[in-house]
């Protein structure tokens, strides 16, 4: 923690001593001067304000004043003094207060017109963050999705799936190549849990998981079938960890087919463009950016992830208070996270805050961190740069849109957090070019698999 620090002007003698969680305190000597005349104004003040018989407003003696409101002065004395004093120690100390509704907390040990008084402030200031060693910043290498016809043909594909035209079936059982409409209960739980409602799927095997695609195959409208969702032998360990087994019914509520539109200019005219070839090129180009987006938002997370571990400072706590009211609010106004959370037990629930806490904590931090390496670079940023807009449907197919608004939808608090995020983004991207680039991350062996207890069998239909 920082020594006490000893300031001086011709009114005020006082220490400035910094304390956990970005709390400075004042301890503050003021001149009988200052006192005097803070006690000349609290007794101006109170006298404007009440009428005395044979007085009229503000024309009452200070005697009389100070022996008929001696409560109302002391109170109205101790603030004037208070006032005062703080802004003479701020000219010379120059902490900056973290905001202009932050609470400043005072409190007078000493009063006397002949000797002065003495006072002890309490208020937050801005977190004070150390310098980062952007010498010791190493990124493992990132790759990068390879962009081919292929990718470009799948990608078209979605592009006219998008303005298919969908045609019912209702006269045979479901087949390959058809897209099908399901309900998925999980019915090992009491009572069943909907797992997904009037949700689409085409059985594909490539694009279905294979429990899926072998109970699906040769169902009709209104059948029903129950099996175990086990995730396919290829999924990403992470994904098998959270979806474990589980007994499900799958109802089959409609089949479709899907007519698709032909590869044309017209096609490419609902995207924005005027030709099919003008189509590919403007999509090849959009999805090398993405692939480029993904790699550079990687090394933003390990940049994150380095700046979070070593670089530890204070917050002040009403900040992150302010932020986790924040965030808490925001996942309440979404009703599928009311939902969660009103299926949550008590400790689940304050598991869920913790982590909400956490989250809020990160971004604080990293907003202050990147605030840093903006001023110490000189990067300039514009407010222009935040609002990146889209020209075509096709470009809005495959742009980040999160901070984008209209001119209808803009708000002063959504400015201020697209800000925020630029100003981030911002200084990641520096920090990334400035950064050694090692070699990637050596891949994640899967866990080993634990022994379950034996389980009672399930008919598989």
């Amino acid at each position: 923690m920082e020594e006490k620090k000893e300031f001086k002007s011709d009114t005020v003698t006082f220490t400035m001593e910094r304390k956990p969680d970005c709390i400075v305190e004042y301890k503050v000597k003021v001149s009988p001067e200052i006192v005097q005349k803070a006690r000349r104004e609290a007794i101006r003040s109170i006298a404007k304000e009440v009428s005395l018989p044979g007085f009229r407003k503000g024309k009452a003696p200070d005697a009389l004043i100070v022996k008929k409101f001696p409560d109302a002065l002391k109170e109205r004395w101790q603030k004037s003094i208070a006032d005062t004093a703080f802004r003479e120690c701020q000219e010379v100390a120059k902490i900056p207060i973290l905001s202009q509704d932050a609470q400043i907390t005072f409190n007078v040990d000493k009063q006397s017109i002949e000797e002065g008084a003495e006072l002890t402030y309490s208020f937050e200031t801005e977190p004070e963050v150390p310098e980062i060693d952007i010498e010791k910043l190493e990124l493992a290498k990132e790759d990068r999705n390879t962009i081919d016809d292929k990718k470009v043909d799948e990608t078209i594909d979605q592009i006219r799936h998008y303005f298919a035209e969908w045609e019912k079936i209702s006269d045979r059982a479901a087949q390959e190549e058809d897209y099908v409409v399901v309900d998925v209960d999980v019915i090992e739980e009491d009572p069943p849990r909907k797992a997904l409602t009037n949700t689409r799927f085409q059985v594909n095997r490539e694009k279905m998981a294979k429990w899926m695609y072998d109970l699906v195959l040769g169902m009709k409208i209104g059948d029903a079938k129950e099996g175990v969702s086990v995730p396919d032998e290829d999924a990403p360990e992470e994904h098998k960890e959270e979806n474990p087994p589980k007994k499900v019914r799958l109802t089959l509520r409609t089949i479709e087919k899907a007519v698709l539109p032909e590869i044309d200019d017209e096609l490419a005219k609902k995207v924005g463009v005027a030709t099919a070839t003008e189509m590919r090129e403007n999509l090849e180009k959009l999805l090398n950016k993405q692939a480029d987006d993904l790699v550079q938002k990687a090394y933003r997370e390990q940049v994150n992830d380095y700046l979070i571990e070593n670089c530890q400072f204070d917050l002040p706590k009403s900040l992150l208070q302010k932020e986790t009211q924040y965030r808490i609010k925001q996942l309440v106004s979404d009703p599928e996270f009311q939902r969660k959370l009103m299926g949550m037990g008590e400790e689940e629930r304050k598991e869920a805050i913790q982590d909400i806490e956490k989250q809020g904590e990160r971004a604080v931090r990293l907003f202050y961190i990147a605030r840093k390496v903006i001023q110490d670079q000189n990067i300039q940023i514009s407010p222009t740069e935040v609002h990146q807009g889209v020209n075509t449907p096709l470009e809005a197919m495959f742009s980040d849109q999160s901070d984008l608004y209209t001119a209808q939808e803009q708000s002063q608090e959504q400015r201020a957090i697209a800000m925020s995020r630029l100003v981030l983004v911002k200084a990641e991207d520096y920090l990334i070019s400035q950064a050694k680039i090692g070699a990637p991350k050596p891949k994640k062996k899967a866990a080993p698999k634990k022994k379950a207890a034996p389980k009672k069998k399930t008919d598989k239909s």
